[in-house]
This record gives structure tokens, sequence and C-alpha cells, in this order.
């Protein structure tokens, strides 16, 4: 089996949470993950401007640009799907983040490494039945 490799753009400004997240994704056995870190919303412009990640992780609030202004221009450089990460949600943010095309929505609070799992490979359209098949093997 060919081992897939999926290059994930984590846009999030706290370092504490790039080291969970990053931890998370490099414990997956049948993807292998590169990680591109960007604690701003420049820093992420201009990762996707050097290549176009599979995968773009944004929190909603960085310093220097709100997250769905972000959103925006990412989408105008890159069509890689976005999961939009919060830890406050809000519906009118969540309405208009979903208007400009996210892939998934994920609340810090309950970020864990099966949910941020399960929304990367939905944004990738993996086939999650044959992926939780291969793991179930494995494990048994």
């Amino acid at each position: 089996m060919a081992l897939r490799k999926a290059v994930i753009l984590l846009v999030d400004d706290n370092d504490i949470d790039r080291r969970i997240y990053g931890r998370y994704l490099k414990d997956w056995a049948d993807i292998e993950v590169k990680l591109i870190e960007a604690p701003t919303g420049k820093a992420a412009l201009e990762a996707c401007a050097q290549g176009a990640p599979d995968c773009i992780l944004l929190d909603y609030r960085l310093p220097d640009v709100d997250g769905l202004e972000l959103l925006e221009k990412i989408k105008r450089v890159t069509d890689a799907p976005v999961i939009l990460m919060t830890g406050q949600p809000a519906p009118m943010m969540l309405t208009h983040a979903q208007a400009l095309g996210i892939a998934g929505y994920l609340w810090k609070e309950v970020i864990g490494s099966t949910r941020l799992r399960e929304a990367i490979l939905l944004a990738l359209d993996v086939d999650m039945g044959a992926v939780l098949q291969r793991a179930s093997e494995r494990a048994g």
C-alpha cells in the first residue's frame, strides 16, 4: 500500500496550539504529513504563494488580520480546502465562513487527534470507510 502524503498549512498564532496540532498530525500511520506553520496571516499567504498546500487549518483570530478576511485572500490564491478553527464560536462568523466556502469548522475546546483527523480527511475527500478499515486491520 502506498503511503499517502499531504501538505498541511497550520495558521495559528498560539505556539502551544501549533505544537499540539502538529503532534496530532505526526501520529498518523497511513498519511505522511508535511506540516507548514504560519503564526500570522502574512506568513500564511507567503506559504500559499510558495506552493499550494493540500489543506489549511486556519485560526479565526490572528494578530495581523481577521480570520474571515484572510480566508477571502487565501481563496483567491489557492483552492485548497480550509478548515476554520476558533476558540469562541459565533453563529454569524460561521455563516459568513460557510458562504466563503470553508471545508470544515472546529471549535478549539473539543479538538482532539481523532476530530482533527476526521475533519482533514473529509476536507481532502478521502474514503473514510477504507481508512477506518485499514486502521482496524492494523489494530486487530
